[in-house]
């Protein structure tokens, strides 16, 4: 094509006929024009394709992800609802009840150790920050996948620092708990040595509590109380990260079966 406006722009300017060397000329520009733009549009085609396919990958890591945090997050709610939070009412009722008996000697010990301990909060980000950062996470064109992650990391951040700002709160309540009780080694163990780890026998060591102190100490009722708050504030925004979990699960395979 391009031969033959050049074979018509020769003749013309041969006839002397400008108008219409100009008017091939122009053709000739225009065609190389068109050339160059559905050149341009296919390369962008093939540059969408691989964002796409790779944003696909992405996705697949994103819900491998997602799939550990509630492996995870699913445990921890379960330990510190059954473990902590109950240990820490518990303890709290014994110190506001002094009629309040404890028949089983085992349970006071774990509200004494265990209520004013919180698990870590740990999770995985690397899929979601590399969706974010490279601008792949907006050719997927889900709106409420992208509110849901956000609000997914928004919640696990904010529990996170939720945790770490009242750590000083429950490191201060364990010192002050560790005033009224003492744990020491039963006479079975007076062969081993207690500094080696042998699985944390629960029935290898034995408890003394200092109940009658551990009751006048009025300080502790409001501390107590907050650590049950803190228990019920935790497991709250955890019901909320397992309930966004599960939705940004059903979202992804949607678009993994597109």
């Amino acid at each position: 094509m391009i031969k033959f406006f050049r074979k018509l722009r020769q003749n013309s300017a041969y006839s002397n006929r400008f108008g219409k060397y100009m008017l091939y000329a122009i053709g000739e520009i225009i065609l190389v024009v068109i050339g160059i733009l559905i050149a341009l549009g296919i390369n962008n085609q093939n540059d969408l394709k691989k964002d796409r396919l790779r944003a696909i990958s992405l996705l697949e890591n994103l819900s491998e992800e997602l799939k550990q945090d509630n492996f995870y997050f699913n445990n921890v709610y379960k330990v510190e609802k059954e473990n902590f939070l109950t240990a820490a009412e518990l303890l709290f009722k014994v110190h506001a009840d002094p009629d309040y008996v404890v028949e089983n000697d085992s349970m006071l010990g774990m509200a004494f150790r265990l209520s004013a301990f919180t698990p870590a909060i740990k999770f995985s980000k690397n899929a979601y920050t590399e969706l974010t950062t490279s601008g792949l996470l907006n050719t997927l064109r889900s709106e409420s996948l992208k509110e849901n992650l956000n609000d997914y990391y928004g919640q696990i951040e904010f529990l996170k620092t939720y945790s770490d700002e009242g750590n000083r709160t429950i490191d201060h309540l364990i010192l002050e708990l560790s005033q009224y009780y003492i744990i020491i080694p039963s006479n079975e163990l007076e062969s081993q040595n207690v500094s080696n780890f042998s699985g944390a026998i629960e029935e290898g060591y034995e408890a003394e509590y200092d109940l009658k102190a551990f009751r006048e100490n009025k300080s502790l009722n409001p501390q107590l109380y907050e650590m049950i708050d803190k228990h019920k504030d935790r497991l709250g925004s955890i019901e909320i990260i397992n309930q966004l979990g599960r939705s940004i699960q059903e979202e992804i395979t949607t678009i993994l079966a597109q």
